[in-house]
């Protein structure tokens, strides 16, 4: 890593965090943070992949609705999904995800998932995340416990191991049957 500029390094990553900041500007100049010069088509197919659009249409001027400082007027959910659709228009080979769906429910995750699949075609994603129904369809799974990596492999190599992902897992799954019933 030694050998790369850090602006080389910086333009290399995308990243979405728990925690984001917004500027006090339109949804769509948040968006656009890292790419200003990009299109309002290339904006909003990263909202839609996001699940921004959800909401932003709903305002009286989409994607043009201006936000407080520090996203006043978005649920956390939604500011996560703003962080996420910026993420994506960097479009940087590697993206980061961390922990940035913490604030949505399972149903938005999981459109928001599915999407990504389509878009990472070629490039790496990272992510951390509580939610061990999320990394289905990863490439590999790496299990931490207290800063320890305590199992990896597939989805379906984990489940078959029945160790503490397969617990997780299947404990998550149970919660999530009983509150949608």
């Amino acid at each position: 890593i030694k050998s790369y500029s850090r602006n080389e390094i910086a333009r290399a990553y995308g990243y979405a965090m728990q925690n984001v900041f917004l500027f006090s500007n339109s949804i769509e100049a948040n968006i656009a943070y890292y790419n200003p010069d990009a299109g309002e088509e290339e904006i909003r197919a990263c909202g839609e992949i996001a699940q921004v659009s959800e909401f932003a249409d709903a305002f009286p001027q989409g994607y043009q609705t201006v936000i407080g400082e520090k996203g006043f007027g978005l649920s956390g959910g939604q500011k996560q999904r703003v962080a996420i659709a910026r993420a994506l228009l960097k479009n940087a080979p590697i993206t980061v995800l961390d922990d940035c769906t913490s604030a949505l429910d399972i149903e938005t995750e999981s459109k928001i998932f599915k999407s990504l699949d389509k878009h990472f075609q070629g490039k790496t994603l990272i992510m951390a995340t509580h939610r061990a129904m999320a990394l289905k369809t990863f490439d590999e799974i790496i299990f931490m416990e207290h800063g320890k990596i305590i199992e990896r492999g597939t989805f379906d190599e984990l489940m078959a191991l029945n160790g503490r992902y397969a617990d997780i897992y299947r404990q998550q799954m149970d919660k999530e049957v009983f509150v949608s019933e």
